[in-house]
C-alpha cells in the first residue's frame, strides 16, 4: 500500500498556480510520492500533469466537481484530463444537496451513480465515492452506505475511515466489507477535546492504527492518503510531518509493502 498527501489537507497552499507549484514540490521534498488532487485553484491541465510528472508525484485519485461528474459533456473532458494526470480513478467528496437524506433521496442518489460509473467505466478509469458520517444514516431500516454498496456495483470506494467512526460504525468492519472496491483509503485521526469532536494528526487520536493500517495492507487497498479537513494545532504541513512520523515509527510507512499481521 502506497502512503500519500491528500491535497485537500493544504487547500490554503493551492489557490493558484504559482502556490500549486511550490506546494508539490514541498511535499515531495518532505519525502512523499503520492497524492491525491482535491481542493485546488484553477489550474491548466498540462501544467499541472507537467509538475506531478516532473517530480515523480503519482496522481492516485481526485475529488472533482459535482456539476463536471454529472453532465455527460464535462464529465467526458474530465475523463481526458485524468488521462492526462496518468490517473485513473476520479472521485467525488460528498453526495450533493440535490439529493435528500432519505430513502427515495438514495434512490435517485444511485440511479444517477450507475450512470456516471457505465461511462467512466467505458473509458478505461473508475468512479470513486468518498464517504462522510451521513451516509451511515438508516432509511427505512438501511444504512445509506450498504445501499450504495449492494445497487451500484461498479461503484469503488475512498473510504475515509474518521468518517466511518463518525457514523458511529467500525472503520475496520468497512474495510473488511468493501476490500477489493476501495482504491484509496483516507488516513486521519478522530480526537476529542472535551465533547468536540475534532480531527488530528494520525496518532493524536482515538482510531486504532495497529489495526487499521494491517488490515488496509491485508486487504490489498493500493493506496492510502494522510488528510486533515481542520483543527489544526499546527502549521498544515507540519501536520502532514507528524502524521508520516507516526507511520514511520511504527513500521507503517518503511514497511508499507509488507504483510502486516493484525489481530
Amino acid at each position: 500500500m502506497k502512503i500519500g498527501v491528500q491535497l485537500y489537507t493544504l487547500r490554503n497552499y493551492t489557490q493558484n498556480p504559482q502556490d500549486i507549484e511550490a506546494t508539490l514540490r514541498k511535499v515531495k521534498a518532505m519525502g512523499f510520492d503520492m497524492v491525491q488532487i482535491s481542493g485546488l485553484g484553477s489550474c491548466d491541465i498540462d501544467q499541472l500533469a507537467g509538475w506531478t510528472q516532473e517530480l515523480g508525484l503519482e496522481v492516485c485519485g481526485t475529488h472533482s466537481p459535482w456539476d463536471r461528474i454529472a453532465e455527460p459533456a464535462e464529465l467526458k473532458k474530465l475523463i481526458e484530463e485524468h488521462k492526462k494526470l496518468k490517473c485513473f480513478d476520479i472521485g467525488m467528496g460528498i453526495k450533493p444537496g440535490i439529493f435528500p437524506d432519505s430513502y427515495e433521496g438514495y434512490t435517485s442518489f444511485i440511479k444517477k451513480l450507475n450512470t456516471i460509473c457505465a461511462m467512466v467505466r467505458d473509458n478505461g478509469l473508475t468512479f470513486g465515492y468518498h464517504n462522510h458520517d451521513l451516509e451511515f444514516q438508516k432509511f427505512n431500516g438501511q444504512r445509506a452506505i450498504d445501499r450504495l454498496i449492494e445497487e451500484c456495483p461498479d461503484l469503488y470506494f475512498i473510504l475515509d475511515v474518521f468518517w466511518v467512526q463518525a457514523g458511529g460504525s467500525n472503520p475496520s468492519e468497512y474495510l473488511d466489507k468493501l476490500k477489493e472496491r476501495i482504491k484509496i483509503v483516507h488516513l486521519k485521526d478522530y480526537r476529542m477535546t472535551g465533547r468536540t469532536r475534532q480531527f488530528a494528526e494520525i496518532g493524536e487520536g482515538n482510531l486504532d492504527w495497529s489495526d487499521i493500517i494491517p488490515r488496509c495492507v491485508h486487504n490489498g487497498i493500493p493506496y492510502a492518503v494522510i488528510e486533515q479537513d481542520g483543527d489544526f494545532l499546527v502549521d498544515p504541513f507540519e501536520s502532514l510531518a507528524l502524521s508520516k512520523k507516526f507511520l514511520t515509527e511504527n513500521g507503517y510507512w518503511t514497511h508499507n509493502e509488507q504483510e502486516l499481521p493484525f489481530v
